[in-house]
């Protein structure tokens, strides 16, 4: 069955509740979940029970009383229930199976040609899924992050830059037709990634403002407020990639000029590092770089890549400033693939924002690099359909 609560009327409406608490606090006796959430521990012990039934939840080791007591931990089931999590970009598409308690028991990343029609790249996309179905059986469901323009609210693909071939096809609705009977939830990259870096923020805080810098194959943006992703009225918010810092730059596919985009994706970049060696050196074959080469370049400190990658820091300064002062976050995060390039990295996008802004607003913002080791796409997509799914009466 993919019904995953087994019981509607008040007993769901505890349930919910009960399964937003040990979501939030993780781990958790019946008597912490009685104290966070407020419910007598008779409604508690009372609700639980279809839910460790049903494999939602299970007992897991005790813990530590008051007079030595112990009490039995509850928390999401390792096995047995299973969310397929699937990331879209410009050059290829992730893959990841999660266990109820968010950890990823199997995932791949598969490239993306840009001969493929975007029938054949939906054809690759379903057989991978279809794998991991047979793989686990019960899939309770879906959770989709694609990058933006992206219409949340009716779920459409605006425009992928570099990537021309999901213009005008209507991906969500396509993914529903092939799999009508697990439920689909969707959300755009930049917005999936903020929600997990707010998850599993070191402040843990109920309220503040997060934005979310996502900057790799494209440049993205969130901004989460008090835990929730701000989606604005068509769920556009967030296209930092799409502000013009250059009235007279070139003119980016969104129709605007001197796009952010145009001069810091990771596809940029590495065209102007290519250029550069063409240019300099008859011999090219052989020294073409990838983002692979050219990140182990910048943290050798090599030359070239360390002044392009600079420029590229200095770029995205200016659209995160801009963001600053016009959003006021407590803490602002950058992410995706440009967080690997480390801690020189930051500094020069700091030094760099520290210049644009009022002394007071750079002393009260945080500025930092995500330290998460698994995609934060995808986990944030897991997040998103974990939560529509189960923590939503």
């Amino acid at each position: 069955t993919n019904n995953p609560l087994p019981i509607e009327g008040v007993q769901r409406v505890n349930q919910t509740t009960i399964l937003n608490s040990i979501f939030k606090k993780g781990l958790s006796s019946r008597k912490q979940i009685s104290i966070e959430t407020g419910l007598d521990t008779a409604t508690v012990s009372r609700s639980v029970v279809p839910l460790i039934e049903n494999g939602i939840i299970e007992e897991v080791g005790m813990s530590q009383g008051a007079r030595g007591r112990g009490s039995i931990n509850l928390d999401f089931t390792s096995s047995g229930r299973y969310f397929l999590c699937l990331r879209i970009q410009r050059r290829d598409f992730s893959v990841a199976i999660n266990n109820l308690k968010g950890e990823v028991i199997d995932t791949q990343i598969v490239e993306i040609s840009n001969n493929n029609s975007i029938d054949s790249t939906f054809s690759k996309i379903i057989s991978i899924m279809n794998h991991y179905f047979k793989k686990y059986n019960q899939v309770d469901g879906i959770g989709v992050a694609v990058p933006g323009p992206f219409l949340e609210f009716n779920e459409k693909i605006i425009l992928i830059t570099e990537n021309p071939t999901f213009q005008g096809f209507d991906f969500i609705k396509a993914l529903r037709s092939a799999y009508p009977n697990i439920p689909i939830h969707s959300i755009h990259d930049a917005k999936a990634a903020g929600v997990s870096e707010w998850r599993s923020s070191p402040h843990k805080q109920d309220e503040g403002v997060l934005l979310y810098i996502s900057a790799g194959q494209g440049i993205g943006s969130s901004i989460v407020v008090n835990g929730a992703p701000f989606r604005g009225a068509d769920g556009l918010a967030g296209e930092l990639g799409h502000t013009s810092i250059n009235i007279d730059g070139p003119i980016c596919k969104c129709g605007n000029k001197g796009c952010l985009e145009l001069y810091t994706s990771r596809i940029v970049l590495v065209e102007n590092i290519n250029k550069r060696i063409t240019k300099e050196n008859d011999s090219v074959a052989e020294q073409l770089f990838d983002f692979n080469k050219l990140l182990e370049g910048y943290l050798s400190g090599n030359k070239l890549e360390v002044e392009e990658v600079t420029k590229v820091a200095i770029y995205l300064a200016i659209g995160i400033s801009n963001c600053i002062n016009f959003i006021n976050p407590s803490i602002v995060v950058i992410g995706d693939e440009f967080s690997s390039f480390g801690e020189n990295f930051l500094q020069s996008i700091k030094s760099e924002i520290k210049k644009r802004l009022l002394p007071k607003t750079f002393e009260t913002v945080e500025i930092a690099l995500s330290s998460k080791k698994n995609d934060s796409v995808l986990e944030g997509a897991f997040i998103n359909s974990i939560t529509k799914t189960y923590l939503t009466s």
